[in-house]
């Protein structure tokens, strides 16, 4: 992971409390870019009721502003959320990260690299006496075109603020300083008081330094969007308490209000009075959608909680594990993929993962291959094949086109007696172990091709053949 260099100005606020420095890191979350379109079979007989023809196709964007995080917009792609620690006497640190993809931002050239500018803006408290203000220019450096357009979470800026507790309207503007590109959003906070033996909200972070007491300004990088995925991004938990003793912490991870995973937290052994603990998320502990965490003190049922997001990967971010499950429609055999949906909580995550390993054809690397196949044939044939009513990866062809791949040969007129009018015949006679042949037809004239009766019958028995 290589570090930006940055410009940053900024001020204080009007409580006399300190603001750090603003940072920017490049490579947060390792992804592998897509690359060309695959060929073969990578698919299996798809459950009716799996999904519903209205299924929405993935908006990451719009999830996290369903869950309440702030959130840009397609224009400026951008995730951020507020994070709160124990500040020196009764006031409170005040986190603001914010997560970009380098595409969000217009590089110029700066040999020997490229370089973008962007500055955010935060203002707490009513703008004309704010309690605090936190302004910062950074620069984004890359070495290679290509690096600019990286779509995944590439670019993490955060900022500390200390504030007196309470609650606070917030106003945040990003702006790209070479383009017109930016985002305004206007919020409220409330920020906690940290009393007598108390223990912190877990915040998600890439990494984090313990600290010996309230008074030294915290070191740590925060996931500002709280997401976790199966590609492998590795994230961690950081909490503080001031209990005193040895005794640990219980985490507990719930989803919908049930409790699905139980854990402790070891502090570590400071000189100072503050106790910190860190602990790697297992993702392959966990299924996808929102989950919510909570650290408590034994003896104790009090507890806040942060949310916690797992996405199948970086940009198949859902709310749900049904959302999530039924973008796998095409994943796995019809038992498979009912057994998921029928799950209970506690056992999703481990089915889940067993799958997507058993479907992984390179397990020695980091990538699941498979599923990054899986998931542009999704894209691809949301683009290719979508119908007035239905998006195109629910459709017959985007159906066939994502469990086979691209057919071999395609015919657009079919002799006189050999099939309906206005149909069009998909060969397989390369790319699979046998010979396929599926004639699709529009009876409406309307553009949307349907599978004829013989030709379902074929797909889902060259989808046995193919996994039996």
């Amino acid at each position: 992971m290589s570090c930006a260099e940055r410009a940053s100005r900024s001020r204080g606020h009007l409580l006399g409390g300190l603001f750090l420095p603003a940072l920017a890191l490049l490579a947060v979350v390792p992804v592998t870019l897509a690359g060309c379109g695959p060929t073969g079979s990578t698919g299996q007989a798809i459950p009716a009721d799996l999904a519903p023809p209205t299924a929405p196709f993935p908006n990451p964007l719009g999830v996290y502003r369903e869950l309440g995080y702030i959130a840009g917009d397609p224009d400026f792609v951008a995730v951020g959320s507020f994070a709160y620690l124990p500040g020196p006497g009764d006031s409170s640190y005040a986190i603001i990260s914010l997560s970009l993809p380098n595409s969000t931002l217009r590089f110029r050239r700066d040999p020997p690299d490229f370089v973008a500018r962007y500055s955010v803006h935060v203002i707490i408290g009513d703008t004309a006496a704010p309690a605090a203000v936190l302004s910062a220019t950074e620069e984004v450096r890359v070495s290679t075109f290509r690096e600019t357009s990286r779509r995944d979470e590439s670019v993490v800026f955060q900022g500390f603020l200390k504030l007196v507790p309470g609650e606070y309207p917030a106003r945040m503007e990003v702006r790209d300083l070479a383009s017109s590109a930016n985002f305004k959003r206007e919020m409220r906070i409330q920020v906690p008081r940290f009393g007598a033996r108390f223990v912190t909200p877990p915040i998600i972070v890439y990494r984090a330094e313990p600290r010996p007491s309230r008074d030294v300004p915290p070191s740590l990088i925060v996931n500002p969007r709280k997401t976790l995925d199966f590609a492998g991004g590795k994230s961690q938990i950081y909490v503080e308490s001031d209990s005193g003793g040895d005794a640990d912490a219980i985490l507990e991870i719930r989803e919908d209000g049930l409790v699905i995973l139980t854990d402790t937290l070891a502090f570590r052994p400071v000189a100072g009075p503050l106790r910190t603990a860190t602990k790697p998320l297992n993702v392959t502990r966990l299924p996808p959608g929102e989950l919510t965490l909570q650290v408590r003190l034994p003896g104790s049922a009090e507890a806040d909680s942060t949310a916690l997001l797992v996405a199948l990967l970086p940009d198949w971010v859902t709310a749900d594990y049904q959302t999530a499950l039924s973008y796998l429609r095409y994943a796995g055999t019809p038992a498979q993929l009912d057994s998921l949906a029928n799950a209970p909580p506690r056992e999703r995550a481990r089915l889940l993962h067993a799958l997507w390993n058993r479907k992984d054809p390179v397990p020695e690397t980091s990538e699941n291959e498979f599923f990054e196949r899986y998931f542009r044939r999704i894209r691809d044939a949301n683009d290719r094949f979508g119908e007035a009513d239905t998006a195109g990866w629910l459709t017959d062809r985007g159906a066939v086109y994502i469990t086979f791949g691209p057919p071999d040969e395609v015919l657009r007129h079919l002799e006189p007696g050999q099939g309906p009018e206005r149909s069009q015949v998909w060969l397989y006679d390369k790319s699979l172990a046998f010979e396929l042949r599926l004639v699709f037809y529009d009876p409406t004239a309307t553009g949307a091709y349907t599978l004829t009766i013989q030709s379902r019958r074929a797909f889902v028995e060259a989808v046995q053949t193919l996994y039996s």
